[in-house]
């Protein structure tokens, strides 16, 4: 992995880290305030919410990355490695183009709010704030899924035929892959 993967993996872990801990600590910072001191704080729950979304949309490329986001091997598994290998590239290639469209939609959405300054209901939070994260994580998942396309598609297969032959031969003993080397569908 090459110091600027590193640097980017860094990146995401710290990011959706620190989103999930704040978020989880704003919730029990919230029961405590309303179970303890009897205090409810009205806006708790919303920037929760808000905080909590940030983190799993933005662990989208996480677990892409580690080969754990939504895969259906049921057909996938039986198919001869050559076309495993055609089916990820068609995979990979669609989830680009998908995340590209999500990003650009998002932005639409995104300068939609900037323009009407829109404000959430309970908090007046500005809602370009809250979807400024949709384009953003769709555009990291797409970074993911085109370095999986690059793994498939550099010299000519070659490197993802082993990756895949050895975690055949690893699911075969028994040992479990933490990455899915490829997208299937």
């Amino acid at each position: 992995m090459s110091r600027l993967q590193r640097i980017y993996s860094l990146f995401e872990d710290a990011v959706a880290g620190v989103f999930f801990f704040a978020g989880v600590t704003l919730i029990f910072y919230g029961v405590i305030s309303r179970y303890v001191f009897k205090n409810p704080l009205f806006w708790v729950d919303e920037i929760s919410t808000y905080i909590l979304v940030w983190g799993c949309i933005l662990g989208w490329s996480l677990a892409q990355r580690d080969g754990r986001h939504i895969r259906v091997n049921l057909l996938y598994d039986f198919l001869p490695l050559k076309i495993q290998r055609y089916v990820s590239i068609f995979a990979s290639t669609a989830s680009i183009l998908f995340c590209l469209f999500l990003t650009y939609m998002g932005y639409l959405l995104e300068i939609k709010y900037v323009h009407t300054g829109q404000l959430s209901m309970n908090t007046q939070f500005p809602l370009w704030i809250v979807y400024f994260f949709v384009p953003l994580a769709a555009l990291m998942l797409a970074v993911r899924f085109m370095e999986e396309l690059y793994r498939l598609l550099k010299d000519g297969g070659k490197g993802w035929f082993k990756e895949k032959t050895r975690e055949i031969a690893d699911r075969n003993k028994g040992v479990v892959s933490h990455h899915g080397g490829g997208s299937s569908i």
